[in-house]
This record gives structure tokens, C-alpha cells and sequence, in this order.
């Protein structure tokens, strides 16, 4: 028995299924919701143009015949108005010449019926699979159009926090960049500073919550020669170092109370005064902050001052978590592969599979947390192909990581069926479109009820009766008959 399950990568697809057999159209549906595709399913045409315009689908699988019109007027207005899905239309034996017709008006493919599962499940994973390569390419385009300092920009989270970046280098105002640890917030300064007026000058950075407080005073603002204990000589500190350039103070929401009073008055008069000296020094550096700390809170409880702030927020901009921008995964697979490949000495690529796991995975430590994966899963893969196995990720949680063998998928579907039909076979025979002996076989294999309900017990008439057997002979076996295609 073939397997109909589509590729892994064309799972959860988003389908619009329009049909006017409601039996046909429920089963169908049905089916491909087993496999884990989102379906939505009306019966007429205008129906299907409310849904497009409402929601955006990845596959439309679309009648032929329809009420007030066809599915090739469907597939026109998609191909007219650039709706980017598939289309997959659905026809009986007499349609097949139309259906090639649609074939070259820009339709995926189609199908005839009754409807093969096998048939439709591999068609589906296909157009789907097409659909999102054609999407990539698209997004690729797109990243690469909006590339700014090495900042992936494909997907929609973050295409205006690039658009935001790009006005932030234009202007000399203070910058301050927002968002949880692990989302860029380095990168997004360094690449600021790098189209800004200011190239050519330092990138100086410090981390505000990497050193004590005293220290910290002294690396952000010099100190002179005997100012305290250790200090043998001068030290002009990091202000003064990024003259002329920009000096990024990474998780300023940690600085202490004494460090922010000095940070205070650079921002407001340009100048500052090393530790132990009697007189301030003009500098002329363009403040990027960053921190994943709630500022809000913080001012709230005390501990960061709000004129600090508002100096500080000039120019606001929030990174989005990984998990808000799944479309840039594997384009930010590449450049961090390349770099775990590079430090590691192996040679690795990525299989489809394992690709997808890491767009489906959440995150919580962002983009960080994606490089460490992969530069742990090149040194854990056994060959040069990155596999799911291969991945140091926690298993995924619930039922939507199950694989599902092809005899449990109709198991399911039977049982789906049976309860949406009372628990009456012939109706459900009916709507699955076997005969009935061939449900009740299915039924004792699958251990389901198999017993009839009342009013289910006229004659059987799918197959003629057994021929006599001759006098004296073996008896006849009854004549063979084919199975049906749905199942």
C-alpha cells in the first residue's frame, strides 16, 4: 500500500476546498485535516472569493462545475489579482479536457474523480512544496533587497525595524534598541554606526552590567593617574575613545544609580570628567543603548532614572523574539551554518528535515541560541548532512510532531466518518464511496465496531451472489471485484 502522506516539509498547509457535493467536499476535507493541513471548505463560488479576500491560502482545490460559474474563473481572478497560491482543480472523467486547459492558465494540476487519497494527498504535498520554494525565493529576494549591515529582513516582523534602522543611521540622535537577549541588538548598532555618517570612526562597545559599579565609572569615563587604589596611570576611558564615532552601551538597564548620573550629564552637556580630574573633557560620540530589561518597571521601582531615559529614547526601536519572524530562519541558517563550519573544520549541510524543525522550534533565546544549535549539531552529526536526529533540541510538545502511518490516517478518517454519520455504515459507506463489505472489513481489521445498528440490515447489494457449485463439485468461489480508489 503506497504511503499518501505529502512531504514533511509540505505539513500544515493552508487549504480553501470548493465543492458543491457536500458529501465529497466533508470527506475531502476531512482527509486533509488528518494530515495536518488547516481546510477551510465552501460550496459556492462567491463563497470561495469571500475566503480569499478574508485569509490568505497556499492551495486552492477548486470543482470544476460550480454554482454561478467555474473553477477556471476562479483560477482567473487568483492569476489576475497575483494572489500567490496554488490551484488544483477538481473534475470528473467528462472534464479532463478542460482541466488541461487549466493546466495552462496557470493551475498546479488536477484531479479527476472519484478521488484517488494517494492521489490527492501526493498532489497536495507537491503544490504545496512548490509554493513555499517559490515563497522563498521571494523572501530571499526580498532579504537581500533590504540587507542592512548583515541584518536579515525577510519576513514582515521585521521588514519596518529595518526601514526604523535605516532613518536611525541617517539622523546623529541617540538611539535606544529594544528586545529580548539573543535578538541582535549588537548587530543592529554595529550596523547603524556602519551607514551612518560616522563609518569611518570607532564602534566602541561596553557591557553595563558586566562590571561593578566603580569600574564601570572608570571604563566609560577615564580616570587620572592616583585617583583610587591600583591606579598607576591614566586611562582616558570609552567616551573619549569613540570620539567621533558611536559607543554602545549594551544593557544599560543594569548601570547603577552613581553611573547613570554621569551618563546623565555626558548625554545633556558633552562633556565628561574622569575619575579624579578637576576638569571635563569635550567628546563628540553618537549614544546607541540597548537592554531586554522592562525600563518601564524599572523606572517605576526606583532604579533607572527617567531623565536618563528620555535622553536615551530619542530614537526608540523593539527587535522582534526569533519566534515572531519564522521566515527568516533559513535564511539566517546559512551565514550562522557557514560560521559553525568555518570554526569547526567539518564540512555540513542541512536536510530539509532538519530545517524544518528548527523553524517549527520557538526559541527562547533567539538568533544566540540558533548559532550554538547549529555549531553543537555540526560537531554531533555523524556524516556531512545535518539531520533531525542531529539537532540538540527538547522534543517537540503534542500531537502536531506525530507521523502517521497510512493505515492509521484511514483508521482515523473511518472513525471520523462513522461519528459524523451516527454510527450508521451504510451512510457512512455511502459518503466514504466503498461498498459496505469493504467498510466492514476495514472495521474488524481496525478492531473498530463492526456490529449493525437497527434499520442497517437490508440486503447487501454490491455484489451479485455466488454462483452454484456443480453437483459433486468443489464450491465456486464468487467472482473477484476491484477495490475501490478512495482507500
Amino acid at each position: 500500500m503506497s504511503d499518501p502522506r505529502p512531504p514533511a516539509a509540505a505539513a500544515g498547509g493552508k487549504i480553501l476546498l470548493v465543492d458543491d457535493d457536500r458529501a465529497l467536499r466533508e470527506m475531502a476535507a476531512g482527509f486533509l485535516r488528518s494530515l495536518g493541513h488547516e481546510v477551510d471548505d465552501v460550496a459556492t463560488l462567491e463563497q470561495a472569493r469571500a475566503r480569499i479576500r478574508a485569509r490568505p491560502f497556499e492551495l486552492v482545490l477548486a470543482d470544476l462545475i460550480l454554482e454561478h460559474g467555474t473553477g477556471l474563473d476562479l483560477l482567473a481572478e487568483i492569476r489576475r489579482e497575483a494572489i500567490p497560491c496554488e490551484v488544483i482543480i477538481m473534475t470528473g472523467h467528462g472534464g479532463v479536457e478542460s482541466a488541461v486547459q487549466a493546466i495552462r492558465e496557470g493551475a498546479y494540476d488536477y484531479v479527476t474523480k472519484p478521488l484517488s487519497l494517494t492521489r490527492l494527498a501526493l498532489d497536495v504535498g507537491r503544490a504545496l512544496e512548490k509554493h513555499r520554494l517559490e515563497q522563498d525565493v521571494l523572501r530571499l529576494a526580498a532579504a537581500k533587497d533590504s540587507a542592512f549591515g548583515g541584518i536579515t529582513a525577510a519576513s514582515a516582523a521585521m521588514r519596518p525595524v529595518v526601514s526604523l534602522l535605516r532613518r536611525a543611521a541617517d539622523s546623529d540622535s541617540n538611539l535606544l534598541l529594544l528586545g529580548e537577549s539573543g535578538t541582535g541588538k549588537e548587530l543592529a548598532a554595529r550596523a547603524v554606526h556602519e551607514h551612518s555618517r560616522r563609518a569611518g570612526q570607532p564602534f566602541v562597545a561596553v557591557h553595563c552590567g558586566a562590571l561593578p559599579g566603580e569600574l564601570l565609572e572608570s571604563e566609560l569615563f577615564g580616570h587620572v593617574r592616583g585617583s583610587f587604589t591600583g591606579a598607576d596611570r591614566e586611562r582616558k576611558g570609552l567616551f573619549l575613545a569613540a570620539n567621533g564615532g558611536t559607543l554602545f552601551l549594551d544593557e544599560v538597564g543594569t548601570a547603577p544609580a552613581r553611573v547613570q548620573v554621569g551618563l546623565l550629564r555626558a548625554l545633556q552637556e558633552r562633556r565628561v570628567r574622569p575619575v579624579g580630574a578637576e576638569q571635563d573633557l569635550p567628546v563628540d560620540a553618537r549614544i546607541v543603548a540597548a537592554t531586554n530589561a522592562d525600563l518601564d518597571a524599572e523606572m517605576a521601582e526606583g532604579r533607572f532614572r527617567l531623565d536618563l531615559y528620555y535622553r536615551l529614547a530619542t530614537f526608540v526601536v523593539q527587535l522582534p523574539p526569533l519566534r515572531e519572524r519564522r521566515e527568516d530562519i533559513p535564511l539566517l541558517v546559512g551565514p550562522l551554518l557557514e560560521d559553525a563550519v568555518r570554526r569547526s573544520g567539518r564540512r555540513a549541510t542541512i536536510s530539509p528535515r532538519a530545517l524544518a524543525r528548527l523553524a517549527g522550534y520557538d526559541w527562547p533565546g533567539n538568533v544566540r541560541e540558533l548559532a550554538h544549535v547549529l555549531e553543537r549539531a555540526v560537531l554531533l552529526a555523524e556524516g556531512s548532512v545535518i539531520r533531525e536526529q542531529d539537532l540538540p533540541l527538547p522534543e517537540p510538545a503534542g500531537p502536531g510532531g506525530e507521523v502517521l502511518t497510512l493505515e492509521e490516517v484511514e483508521r482515523r478518517h473511518i472513525e471520523q466518518v462513522l461519528a459524523q454519520c451516527g454510527g450508521n455504515k451504510v451512510r457512512a459507506a455511502r459518503l466514504l464511496g466503498i461498498p459496505r463489505p469493504n467498510l466492514y472489513r476495514k472495521l474488524e481489521r481496525y478492531g473498530l465496531e463492526t456490529g449493525p445498528l437497527p434499520g442497517e440490515l437490508e440486503p447487501v447489494n454490491e455484489a451479485p451472489p455466488a454462483p452454484a457449485a456443480p453437483a459433486g463439485g468443489p464450491a465456486a468461489e464468487p467472482p473477484r471485484r476491484r477495490q475501490s480508489g478512495l482507500f
